[in-house]
């Protein structure tokens, strides 16, 4: 018994000392109030709110159609490199991506995206209203991708 006495300070100074249960981790990868151009996001639209999540896969060397997005949205890379460029020309008109980076998408500008060498796999998150249209294409007079390379899109400034 009395070396009992004596042993059971000791385990529980060792338990003590045991490192703790794995504990959940977070990092914010993006919180802003503007697109990557630096524009204002609009207010929500009114009605019952939509998330929509999509896995997007681009492969190599592609160009997607002009588009534009009538809803607040994020693109997560999930795997790749992605370049994205608005209709309108000029500096700041494109940006590029790489995987593991958050792109808060344009709302209401026509714009495209395009891979190089290696494919992409984008999951975008679209916050709008059920019922409506998360990406509208447009028809414009196609032509090529820059090919001077663009910024990365983390270098923008948003003014948040």
């Amino acid at each position: 018994m009395h070396r009992c006495a004596k042993a059971l300070p000791a385990l529980f100074a060792l338990i003590a000392a045991a490192p703790a249960a794995h504990a959940a981790e977070s990092t914010t990868l993006l919180k802003t109030t503007r697109s990557w151009d630096g524009t204002p996001y609009p207010a929500y639209p009114s009605g019952q709110p939509q998330i929509t999540v999509l896995r997007i896969v681009i492969p190599p060397h592609s160009t997607l159609a002009w588009h534009h997005h009538p809803v607040i949205n994020a693109a997560y890379v999930l795997k790749g490199a992605l370049t994205v460029e608005k209709r309108a020309e000029g500096p700041g008109s494109s940006c590029s991506l790489a995987e593991g980076e958050v792109l808060p998408e344009l709302v209401g500008q026509v714009h495209r995206g395009y891979t190089g060498e290696q494919g992409t796999t984008l999951i975008v998150f679209y916050a709008g209203a059920g019922g409506e249209d998360i990406t509208v294409p447009d028809v414009l007079p196609e032509r090529s991708p820059p090919t001077n390379p663009a910024p990365p899109c983390r270098t923008l400034p948003r003014q948040d």
